[in-house]
């Protein structure tokens, strides 16, 4: 005779060698308990580890365990094929009846954990939490359980203005529910699949990788003197590290670090993570969020130089890791790793979420350094939830964030911009302006408006020179228009051509840079992002100040010359696309007036004042916390809708460019592999995004290799200069 009710079973094993629900529970707690407390909310984190499978403990489910493994005991005759095994709404109904305020909170994590955050109510009998709590069909636990626990009417958190209590409140219940999900799963996971649990110890704590990092970045320096002893750019980069070594002993909190593109700013500000992490024993982990997918590896690739493999995780759209890369694949489903490389979309997306993958790793977000390079990427319609997602990571979960930059935006709190965050004490470099005034290698002209034909002849009269333009179309027309009557020397670049393909290129570029020979570059803003090149000329085309200082960056990049030359002209015909028009606006119409200054914090400061003060009204065009304050009062939050925040908006196509052989061998793997996963990842070097139209354009070219996987094998449709042939959407040519 067995009464004993389980939580788990072992297939083929006997009943004797399952998980009791008592120890799933108890273990469960444990672990909830002890992620929430990097929150202060470790009570709250047991509670909700307790509650969360006490459905296993009616008859019908452990009934319905015996039927699966075909075992019959005294539970046999409560089996019900048609009962639907909803075991997560009993717990969630018993702590909403006891609370209608605190229980009401753990409600939301518990009757969610397997599907997900729901709506309150959906204005339905039959939908929503609301309706599902007031379920009389539950079926009732015999199960013995503590049925008054002790439910704290306090909230763990620190309030701050009233209109955002709303916003505070998801918030803590997201990263609660975060906690549960985690500590479920892993506790599942240690049970029933021991080999796995045994590949995600994570025995690197940051004071280790403090010391492997400063033996690593000795020998880089070491390296850099050799090969340029006196070079200005590298003392002001050693300058840079310095403000960030002090500025490391502050006390946690919200950072700024505004370095010139070139100043050294990637690994400075790593050294400033670890050495804040030596400082303040408190944290976990670094996070660095990146806004583009085509730097991330270049990025995580230098942390990994530093660090060691081991230590970096990276978990973006575009990554995939190997089948023999257990570690990484495990990580990427709770960011338990020391270093983790990100993106704005899966950071920022993943804290408005209500399902539980996306969740799964936020409570391991607490406790943790965060690095958010070029933050003025951030869309200004998007800008104020991200930037109460940074306050309150900043206020209650223990973060420490840095917002790194060469252009510094205009978020700080001010009469202009209330809704700004408090950068006043925030700056980690002692002078600003001095750095850039040392860092200056250039000299800026604007050319005013200019016909493509007009920048063809001046772009054909230089032997090295790179031109950037905002569009695809800009891009590919400019292109043919000089390789019209120069042969040798001329390149495109966008991001209509695959990965390995444009690296193939952009190595080529910089032999010719470094040999001296002709080099005339037309690219889209994909080299401004981090792409390591040094042009004695840059032409850019009129947009937004971060893109023009981004395309400065490219410019005399070493300080091997006196000068380099910057030309920033208005196209004949810009682009239509109300973004872009904007920003440049902004940009022209401070030309005028800081001519010679134009890079400088001063004219920086002004545009993104003029920039994102007049555009305030946009800064929050999705209404997301206008959704969460509705719930303030009551606690009925819609978090389905909530979850509608994206950081981009249109759902990109990914087709497979396979015209080489590596990757045709790759596409004829795909049907028959074991691990498909580790395939897709190599194929991502081969893949171009596109938007939807243009896919729908391209389809009859297409074959779909495997399940959502296309593949152009024609090169008919692929050009070796300039990539993909597809038209360019109207207003959306824009895309690198």
């Amino acid at each position: 005779m067995n009464n004993t009710y389980y939580a788990h079973t072992l297939e083929g094993r006997p009943v004797e060698e399952w998980q009791s629900l008592e120890d799933h529970l108890q273990k469960a707690a444990d672990r909830c308990r002890q992620f929430a407390e990097q929150f202060n909310a470790g009570a709250w984190g047991e509670l909700a580890g307790r509650f969360h499978d006490l459905g296993k403990g009616s008859r019908e489910f452990q009934a319905y365990l015996r039927h699966e493994n075909g075992i019959e005991d005294e539970f046999s005759p409560h089996y019900n094929s048609r009962w639907r095994r909803d075991h997560a709404t009993f717990g969630a109904r018993h702590l909403y009846k006891l609370s209608q305020d605190a229980g009401k909170l753990l409600s939301y994590c518990i009757a969610g954990h397997h599907n997900g955050l729901q709506n309150w109510s959906n204005g339905t009998t039959d939908g929503g939490l609301k309706n599902r709590l007031a379920d009389k069909v539950i079926k009732e636990v015999f199960f013995s359980f503590d049925q008054q626990p002790t439910i704290s009417s306090q909230l763990p958190f620190q309030m701050g203005e009233q209109k955002l209590f709303g916003f505070q409140l998801q918030f803590f219940i997201r990263m609660l529910f975060s906690c549960l999900i985690d500590a479920d799963r892993l506790d599942t996971e240690r049970f029933c699949n021991p080999d796995k649990a045994e590949k995600r110890i994570n025995e690197l704590p940051l004071q280790e990788l403090h010391s492997i990092f400063w033996k690593n970045f000795d020998a880089l320096r070491k390296k850099a003197k050799e090969k340029a002893a006196h070079s200005k750019v590298n003392v002001i980069r050693e300058k840079v590290l310095a403000d960030c070594l002090a500025a490391a002993q502050r006390q946690p909190g919200l950072f700024t670090l505004t370095v010139p593109t070139g100043g050294g700013k990637t690994l400075a500000s790593l050294a400033f993570a670890l050495e804040h992490a030596q400082q303040h024993k408190q944290f976990r982990r670094i996070i660095y969020v990146i806004p583009f997918t085509s730097i991330i590896e270049q990025n995580a690739r230098v942390f990994r130089d530093m660090l060691g493999n081991e230590a970096v995780l990276e978990h973006h759209s575009n990554f995939t890791p190997d089948k023999d890369d257990w570690k990484s694949e495990l990580a990427a489903e709770n960011w338990d790793a020391p270093v983790v490389v990100t993106t704005n979309v899966q950071f920022f997306d993943s804290f408005f979420a209500c399902k539980t993958s996306p969740c799964r790793k936020l409570h391991n977000v607490a406790g943790s350094i965060i690095i958010f390079d070029e933050v003025q990427a951030i869309p200004v319609e998007r800008l104020q939830p991200c930037l109460e997602v940074l306050r309150e990571l900043t206020r209650n979960y223990g973060v420490t964030a840095v917002l790194c930059t060469a252009t510094q935006p205009a978020i700080g709190k001010s009469d202009e911009f209330k809704a700004g965050l408090a950068l006043e004490q925030a700056e980690i470099i002692r002078d600003v302006p001095k750095l850039f005034k040392e860092l200056q290698r250039t000299r800026m002209t604007w050319l005013g408006k200019q016909t493509q034909e007009e920048i063809a002849a001046k772009l054909r009269q230089e032997e090295q020179v790179l031109c950037v333009v905002s569009t695809r179309d800009q891009a590919a027309t400019l292109f043919e228009q000089i390789k019209e009557e120069k042969e040798d020397g001329i390149f495109h670049l966008s991001a209509l051509m695959y990965p390995l393909h444009r690296s193939r290129v952009l190595q080529e570029i910089r032999e010719r840079l470094r040999l001296r020979q002709p080099c005339r570059v037309i690219s889209t803003q994909l080299i401004e992002a981090g792409v390591d090149v040094d042009f004695p000329v840059v032409y850019r085309s009129l947009a937004g100040m971060d893109s023009i200082a981004q395309a400065a960056g490219r410019c005399n990049r070493e300080g091997l010359l006196a000068i380099g030359e910057i030309f920033v002209y208005e196209p004949e015909k810009n682009s239509n696309l109300s973004y872009f028009r904007q920003t440049a606006d902004s940009a022209k119409r401070l030309f005028g007036r800081f001519a010679d200054k134009f890079l400088e914090p001063e004219c920086i400061q002004e545009y993104f004042a003029d920039y994102f003060w007049k555009n305030q009204q946009r800064i929050e065009e999705n209404d997301i916390l206008k959704l969460c304050q509705a719930g303030a009062q009551k606690g009925d939050f819609a978090f389905e809708e909530i979850a509608a925040f994206k950081m981009i908006d249109t759902a990109n196509k990914a087709i497979v460019i396979a015209l080489e052989d590596e990757a045709l061998k790759l596409v004829s793997q795909l049907e028959y592999a074991e691990y498909s996963r580790s395939i897709l990842r190599k194929l991502q070097h081969y893949t171009v995004q596109v938007y939807p139209n243009q896919f729908n354009e391209l389809k009859c070219w297409l074959e779909e290799a495997y399940k959502g996987v296309f593949v152009l094998k024609s090169s008919e449709m692929y050009s070796q200069e300039t990539g993909l042939k597809c038209k360019s959407p109207e207003g959306q040519g824009y895309v690198v």
